[in-house]
């Protein structure tokens, strides 16, 4: 069963523009409606308070989610 889960993971892409990380079904960036979708990134970050966070104000993120640290 353990094998099987493994199997089954869950693949991610990342904006070009604004570093947001997406599921990979997705054609259009939620947060800049950018289309330059990839799968080349690395490093997770994840921003629940965006307005208080010293990491979103350094990474210029606006919005609450899931980023990517460094997008190719």
């Amino acid at each position: 069963m353990a094998a099987k889960r493994a199997s089954q993971k869950k693949l991610l892409q990342a904006c070009r523009n604004c570093h947001k990380v997406l599921d990979a079904d997705k054609t259009v960036c939620t947060d800049c409606q950018g289309n330059a979708l990839t799968t080349e990134w690395f490093g997770y970050l994840v921003i629940i308070d965006s307005r208080h966070s010293d990491v979103a104000k350094k990474m210029n993120i606006e919005y609450n989610g899931r980023y990517a640290l460094k997008v190719r």
